[in-house]
């Protein structure tokens, strides 16, 4: 949904800084005056050199305050361009008027009128109005790659979660008769899952909701393939209010699970551990399972935590280590960039 352009206009003019605006009439102002400074070291009276160069500093007010009119009445961009064009082709000619020669034909004092406006207004435009342009330009490019983001979350999240459902369901239509007291506690693990996926819930939130929500996770799992996977919690004091992106480990456990431990021979353990480190949190999801084969890509499950990481904390990192002992997913975040700080 778009936003209302009346709600962003605050924050972009804000954006306008004081010194974006005094470094854009200091050039201009220069130019005026090293232009003057030419003309009167040439001999032209002053009323031919510094005339003209005052006329300049005005335009670029006029094009300061007509910028400004035009983005709050929210006109196109070709419209400011070429309101941009006109009203700086209008002060070149009044510059023209006061300075050439009475002698030149119209041909050629049209010519520098247009010269000049326009060299003026390009000069304002690059110091004043390019910064904004390309700053709009970058946030356009966030916000597209946030939607690209969004997209293939729910991509992921609609292959996996009916997968998974379905094959709880299983899981608890077989325990009812086998084992009821275990098909309850899966049943209200479940729901806690679900209520968590149905609630608008921020998109950074600390690591302890994460660790219960991935407890519950863990409960199921270790039922479906009792025997064969057990999850070992070494969850260090303080790590916990750590604020992280939603479900920021869920992908490293489903690998560590699926890659990892039900491709060993008998099962295994998969751990979770936090901790503080050389000033990192460090989150560390390993398994014992066979290893990664080599060459082996990553998949968009990795691809989408190091991109969620490095949005949130750009110092963070992740980093994979794989033997035939196992797998180690490490995500350190300095504790200077950490999430939501």
């Amino acid at each position: 949904m778009r936003r209302n352009s009346h709600s962003d206009r605050p924050s972009a003019r804000k954006s306008e800084s004081r010194w974006q605006l005094a470094l854009a009439f200091g050039a201009v102002t220069f130019a005026a005056a090293a232009h003057s400074f030419r003309d009167m070291h040439e001999g032209t009276p002053w009323r031919h050199t510094v005339t003209p160069s005052a006329v300049m500093v005005v335009q670029a007010a006029a094009l300061t305050l007509g910028y400004g009119w035009l983005r709050n009445h929210n006109a196109r961009r070709t419209i400011m361009l070429v309101a941009g064009a006109l009203v700086s082709i209008a002060f070149g000619a009044l510059a023209a008027w006061l300075h050439v020669d009475r002698a030149l034909n119209d041909a050629r004092a049209c010519l520098l009128a247009i010269s000049i406006g326009l060299g003026v207004g390009g000069l304002w435009a690059l110091v004043f109005l390019l910064p904004a342009v390309l700053r709009d330009a970058n946030l356009r490019s966030l916000a597209a790659e946030s939607m690209r983001r969004e997209a293939e979350l729910a991509q992921l999240r609609a292959s996996l979660e009916p997968h998974f459902l379905l094959n709880t369901l299983h899981t608890i239509a077989a325990l009812t008769v086998d084992d009821p007291l275990v098909a309850r506690r899966l049943l209200a693990a479940l729901g806690d899952l679900l209520r968590d996926g149905l609630e608008s819930s921020p998109e950074i939130r600390p690591l302890e909701a994460d660790i219960h929500w991935l407890q519950r996770y863990a409960e199921i799992l270790e039922v479906r393939h009792r025997g064969s996977l057990r999850f070992v919690w070494d969850i260090a004091p303080g790590t916990t209010a750590v604020p992280l992106p939603k479900l920021l480990l869920q992908p490293l456990l489903e690998n560590a699970v699926k890659h990892g431990v039900l491709c060993r021979d008998g099962g295994g353990v998969v751990m979770l551990r936090t901790r503080f480190a050389h000033g990192s949190l460090q989150l560390v999801v390993e398994d014992n399972g066979p290893g990664m084969p080599a060459g082996t890509k990553e998949g968009l499950g990795l691809r989408m935590v190091r991109e969620r990481i490095g949005l949130a904390s750009p110092g963070a990192s992740l980093r994979l280590a794989s033997s035939a002992e196992g797998t180690r997913a490490t995500i350190e975040i300095p504790r200077s960039q950490e999430a939501g700080r």
